[in-house]
């Protein structure tokens, strides 16, 4: 039986963005924005619970978790496993949707609240860069200083991460980052999960949400169902890459006999007005015109013409 991982997008809004496990996400917030004393979140509620199966096969679909804390602070939480062209533009649309959508008509701005975007990353996004953890807000790159921190965007490249070994996990963040891509190890319920993972709030619930996620017919399914809609899409693509290959090419192949037919023409009419050139001058000669004469009117000289 093919194993899952938190990271599948399917099994992290399962686990991490039902209603049932708000408690999970809450943890998770806290670990990842690495939230404490009175700025730890204390409640959240899920703006997007439940997984709408049409929307698994649309192009470029994406399974995000948003929510809302007991302070009326946004969230939009992601995974995404593989690279993808212009990814930073679109976790940036994400969160500005989320920032905006908090305004119904008429609302003044004062409503809007803090909004944060997280993106989990299993690859490495940024590789000049060695932290893992990058942290954007809106600033004056000239002198420095912060416009606000309304609107925050995080991106976890999770490659970065080397913490296989529970007992060097030394934070929160460090704990749920080692579950999160190491989860897999843990799915078989028989394999205890060390001291050190269960001394973090959430750990082991959300382990046990991951392997029921993993064990459902249904979910299996969808999992299925969206890889297929993945790989039907990727065909798609490729055959239309294809397609305007030998197209491109096609119009070259096209262009270029044109061009051979253009520049062909074009020696034609050289050619033609070169030999009228020439009787030309053979005429102004029986006319009994001198050379001088006749190279100064055809430009041709004797020899071309003799």
């Amino acid at each position: 039986m093919a194993t899952y991982s938190l990271l599948d997008d399917i099994i992290f809004k399962i686990v991490f963005g039902s209603e049932a496990n708000r408690p999970l996400l809450r943890s998770l917030l806290n670990a990842l924005l690495e939230l404490s004393g009175p700025d730890r979140i204390v409640d959240v509620t899920i703006l997007n619970p439940g997984i709408d199966k049409e929307y698994l096969v649309e192009k470029c679909a994406v399974l995000d978790v948003r929510a809302k804390d007991d302070r009326g602070r946004q969230y939009n939480v992601e995974v995404q496993l593989t690279p993808q062209p212009e990814y930073v533009a679109r976790a940036l649309l994400y969160l500005a949707r989320l920032y905006v959508g908090q305004l119904e008509k008429g609302d003044p701005y004062s409503k809007l609240r803090r909004t944060i975007g997280i993106s989990l990353t299993d690859f490495v996004l940024f590789p000049d860069e060695p932290d893992l953890h990058s942290r954007y807000r809106f600033h004056d790159a000239t002198h420095g200083l912060e416009l606000s921190d309304i609107l925050e965007i995080h991106f976890i490249e999770l490659p970065k991460f080397l913490g296989d070994e529970p007992k060097c996990l030394g934070t929160p963040f460090e704990i749920w980052l080692h579950v999160l891509k190491y989860g897999p190890f843990y799915e078989d319920d028989s394999v205890s999960v060390p001291a050190e993972l269960q001394q973090e709030e959430g750990i082991e619930m959300a382990l046990d949400a991951m392997r029921r996620a993993s064990a459902s017919q249904e979910v299996r399914e969808m999992i299925e169902f969206r890889r297929k809609a993945e790989h039907d899409e990727a065909s798609r693509l490729e055959r239309a890459r294809n397609e305007g290959l030998e197209k491109g090419l096609e119009k070259d192949r096209e262009e270029g006999r044109e061009k051979g037919r253009e520049e062909g023409r074009e020696e034609g009419r050289e050619e033609g007005a070169r030999k009228t050139l020439i009787a030309t001058a053979r005429r102004m000669r029986e006319d009994g015109l001198d050379d001088e004469t006749i190279h100064r009117v055809t430009g041709l000289s004797s020899d071309e013409y003799g």
